[in-house]
């Protein structure tokens, strides 16, 4: 594993047009079963390592741990969404195969309903200045753990925008190997923010924008590329804010395939799309992703030169 503490190459950083360095610092608190990072006194994101109870009259199956919720634009809007209404099991920025056969059992970590599979959170590895190391894992609910995943996260000193590395990895959890199929999505996922959600009328402005790095702004086009990055935008409590995730030459059948859904506002960067493959005992699975946070629309030439440096640089 590469590791994330501190790594954030200076280009990036200048680039990114940053003024009062010294004075831009990120900040890792651990309370109340949570990892939350801030960056000079304004939330980033926070991790969940205790699991996560649905509302209030869902049921308890779609609880969950080991996933990032909420993710903040620089302002303070939250652009994540957890339970949201009509996808309950999706949880804000997640790590899930959906069709995968672990000792002659198929399973779907994703879909909890379907009760065959989960993913949770089983260990912090280490907490550093701005970063968090953790352990989660993939398992069946008759055989126990099939895959042990561990994310290395870190944030950088800047306040706007947002910085945020994932970088993945995943190995088979016993010596079983587990055979993931090729399918529509699974893999690394982002939920979007219920104001971007037709089926939460208490909620909905407006649907959410795409943009990615071949230039497609349509939903529906976007669907199923393979692009460099992905940015996902829209209205929050009156004004548009959003995210781009990017993913690194060194992830697994780099630039990997998206799956954008063309009604809810959600994408998955997910191998699986381009075909099959399978974790061995001894192989390590590696994907890492840049997620930059922002206010207002997508600057596609700013996106591609953060892209350029994260490319040379991570």
């Amino acid at each position: 594993m590469k590791t994330s503490v501190n790594k954030l190459a200076l280009p990036l950083i200048c680039s990114l047009a940053l003024s009062g360095l010294s004075s831009v610092h990120a900040d890792v608190k651990t309370q109340d079963g949570t990892i939350a990072i801030s960056v000079s006194g304004k939330p980033v994101l926070t991790y969940h390592t205790d699991t996560v109870s649905p509302p209030e009259g869902m049921d308890k199956v779609y609880a969950r741990s080991g996933f990032i919720h909420p993710l903040y634009s620089p302002s303070g809007k939250v652009l994540t969404d957890d339970f949201p209404v009509g996808h309950v099991h999706q949880h804000a920025l997640f790590s899930a195969w959906t069709r995968a056969t672990f000792k002659h059992e198929m399973l779907d970590f994703w879909n909890q309903a379907d009760g065959s599979g989960n993913a949770e959170h089983v260990a912090v590895n280490g907490i550093g200045e701005s970063s968090f190391d953790v352990g989660l894992q993939q398992i069946s609910l008759r055989n126990g753990p099939a895959i042990q995943e561990r994310w290395s996260v870190n944030v950088a000193d800047s306040s706007d925008p947002f910085v945020i590395d994932i970088d993945i990895e995943q190995e088979c959890a016993t010596d079983e190997e587990v055979y993931l199929h090729q399918y529509k999505y699974g893999g690394f996922g982002f939920r979007g923010s219920s104001h971007w959600n037709r089926e939460d009328e208490g909620n909905f402005e407006g649907t959410m924008k795409v943009l990615t790095s071949d230039g497609i702004a349509d939903i529906e086009e976007s669907n199923h590329t393979r692009p460099r990055w992905v940015a996902v935008y829209g209205p929050i409590d009156g004004t548009e804010s959003g995210v781009v995730i990017m993913n690194h030459p060194t992830s697994l059948r780099h630039p990997q395939p998206v799956r954008v859904h063309p009604e809810m506002p959600y994408f998955v960067f997910s191998p699986v799309v381009a075909g099959s493959f399978i974790l061995k005992p001894g192989i390590t699975y590696n994907a890492s992703y840049r997620i930059v946070t922002f206010d207002g629309a997508p600057d596609a030439e700013r996106i591609e030169k953060w892209y350029e440096e994260y490319a040379s640089n991570h």
